[in-house]
């Protein structure tokens, strides 16, 4: 039964670890809104009280005006791009009017105090701020020109990390090999977006609120990081006004690319991450979700803080210890245990290693070296699961089907028709990962 705690969740981005979310929220009986573009799939999941899309124009005013309609108790930003958003819908509310106030004391209530958001868009600030108070952190600082770039690779010993601010999921930051390969990644993470590309996301990936921020021309400060050898690592941290109220840590076992998203993770207890989230969590004063990535020292295993995601992580929905952080974090702010129900990861005992679905579906096979991962897919709602073994919504194009083609290497795979993901399970299966047997048979029958 549904109680009167509301959510809003807001995505401009089609990842489907919100959705994923949103099905917690559900099922812990609170009232679900959401904000999202079209394909998403949050549109194949029921139960939701509202659904709008994500506005490509007038988004600040579009948002703030939902926002005061609906008078959410939790905002739950998918993406960074909607973090910047609503710090920006914060700004614009007039504190002087019921409506201006109201919408400011949600946004601060849903993220934490506007005067720490900064540490939110500037990578550099946020290191520096941690450094200060013992957490280890990689050598970095701010690139201005390319001198700058050849100095700290004269100075640092290589390969060296070049991040653009305000880049986030993987784009914007270049592992550079040689000095030539860091100059060059500086002069191209250092100028807006080319026309060519920005046209190219538009046409192949169909993404306007990607192609609307590119044609804006604008400029981002890039800094340069030491570079630790190991392997990523991360924590999700769920929060209420500066108290941590849960959290999760995960090593990551195989990844996209150099520096893309996760596909198969094994949860972990880190002193050093959970310090780390401690320290962040109270000199920001954050409430809600967010993320802070790490590498784990592959010669004395610290782990060293990256950056931070001010948001709900791909590993929101996780079942540990016989909860989520979702439902700590609603039991915390509503004062009450929360109806209880089988958890999948509990229905076949706790899993520790896991492959996250469907990112999953587009890592290398070659490439998973852990047998034993179980596969996270959400058996319990079928039409998602029929949802998220077709291609993306931004790859069903036929634009994005020739690029495919025509590209030998897609930065972080190739994505995957239905057919040749069911074939891509049963080779993971084949090869000892687990799921569940019984509705995995059902979809190599069906003809969906």
């Amino acid at each position: 039964m549904k109680n009167d705690f509301t959510v809003l969740i807001i995505s401009s981005v089609w990842w489907s670890a919100i959705t994923r979310a949103a099905l917690e929220f559900l099922e812990s009986g609170v009232r679900v809104h959401a904000i999202c573009p079209p394909g998403h799939s949050l549109r194949c999941i029921r139960g939701l009280d509202s659904l709008r899309g994500y506005p490509c124009v007038a988004a600040i005013s579009t948002l703030s005006t939902i926002i005061t309609e609906i008078r959410p108790d939790l905002i739950v930003p998918a993406d960074d791009r909607v973090v910047g958003a609503l710090h920006q819908v914060h700004d614009a509310a007039d504190p002087t009017t019921q409506a201006g106030r109201a919408c400011r004391a949600i946004i601060e209530t849903s993220l934490g105090q506007p005067d720490c958001f900064a540490y939110a868009r500037t990578r550099l600030r946020l290191i520096d701020a941690l450094r200060a108070r013992g957490i280890p952190t990689p050598a970095a600082a701010s690139m201005a020109t390319v001198e700058d770039v050849r100095q700290w690779c004269a100075t640092t010993p290589g390969p060296w990390v070049l991040k653009r601010d305000r880049s986030w999921g993987g784009s914007g930051v270049v592992i550079a090999d040689t000095v030539r390969e860091a100059e060059s990644s500086f002069r191209r993470l250092s100028q807006p977006v080319r026309m060519a590309c920005a046209l190219r996301v538009l046409l192949a990936d169909r993404d306007i609120y990607s192609f609307m921020e590119a044609t804006a021309r604008q400029s981002m400060p890039v800094i340069a990081q030491a570079h630790i050898s190991g392997m990523p690592a991360n924590i999700m941290v769920a929060c209420w006004k500066g108290e941590v109220i849960g959290t999760l840590g995960v090593d990551v076992v195989s990844y996209q690319g150099r520096t893309g998203a996760a596909t198969v993770v094994e949860i972990t207890r880190s002193a050093d991450m959970e310090r780390a989230a401690r320290v962040t969590c109270a000199a920001l004063n954050l409430s809600g979700f967010f993320g802070l990535d790490f590498v784990r020292c592959a010669r004395t295993g610290t782990y060293h803080f990256i950056e931070m995601n001010p948001r709900l992580t791909q590993i929101g929905h996780l079942c540990h210890g016989g909860t989520t952080l979702i439902r700590r974090l609603l039991q915390h702010v509503q004062g009450s245990a929360l109806a209880t129900r089988p958890h999948p990861g509990q229905e076949v005992g706790e899993r520790s290693v896991i492959a996250l679905f469907p990112q999953i579906l587009r890592a290398d096979a070659a490439s998973l070296h852990n047998a034993g991962a179980w596969i996270d897919i959400p058996w319990r709602y079928p039409e998602l699961v029929e949802e998220l073994l077709r291609r993306p919504w931004p790859r069903r194009g036929s634009v994005a089907r020739l690029e495919e083609r025509l590209r030998p290497n897609m930065p972080y795979g190739k994505s995957v028709d239905r057919g040749e993901a069911l074939g891509k399970l049963s080779t993971l299966l084949q090869g000892g990962m687990m799921t569940d047997s019984s509705p995995m048979a059902a979809l190599r029958t069906s003809h969906i």
